[in-house]
């Protein structure tokens, strides 16, 4: 069974990754933008 600490970490983690790739995919769109 999945303790309540590993679920908060594994939350934290996925917030995490989706902070990054929506700033990924932010700084492409601002690039394909000026690049054009």
């Amino acid at each position: 069974m999945v303790t309540y600490q590993a679920m908060t970490l594994m939350f934290q983690f996925g917030m995490f990754l989706v902070a990054t790739a929506t700033t990924i995919v932010a700084m492409i769109t601002l690039y394909t933008k000026r690049k054009k």
